[in-house]
């Protein structure tokens, strides 16, 4: 007869919490890859920044220049913190999941404090889960 994990003890407890919080540990690495990819290879790159600055710029200028500007307007943090709340309050999974990904897109893209808030607003949620 199996145990259940309420009188299994902490190990099993432990062990069915980290089955449940893979798949969105394994979302904001990829967020946070996603952020250090578009800050290092598309915003700082220097050829790439030269290219865009041609006479006839590549076809990713364009969204390499919206990604900036949504950094630099505070995009990621918003959407994050807006994420964590509704997250926090309703439990909506697509409000954790924006939460998580703005959250680790923010932390690579200029905008850690308050991406950082807004994703720790979401592993709240997860938590009560």
């Amino acid at each position: 007869m199996a145990k259940s994990v309420a009188t299994a003890g902490p190990g099993a407890a432990m062990r069915a919490f980290a089955a449940r919080s893979w798949p969105w540990l394994l979302l904001l690495a990829a967020a946070i890859g996603f952020g250090l990819y578009v800050r290092y290879g598309l915003i700082q790159s220097t050829p790439i920044g030269l290219m865009c600055q041609s006479a006839e710029p590549a076809w990713y200028c364009a969204p390499r220049h919206l990604l900036w500007q949504i950094g630099n307007a505070g995009g990621w943090s918003w959407a994050a913190m807006a994420g964590g709340f509704l997250a926090l309050l309703f439990g909506w999974r697509a409000a954790i999941v924006l939460a998580i990904v703005a959250g680790g897109a923010g932390l690579a893209l200029y905008n850690a404090g308050p991406a950082a808030f807004g994703l720790i607003l979401a592993l709240m949620r997860l938590v009560r889960r």
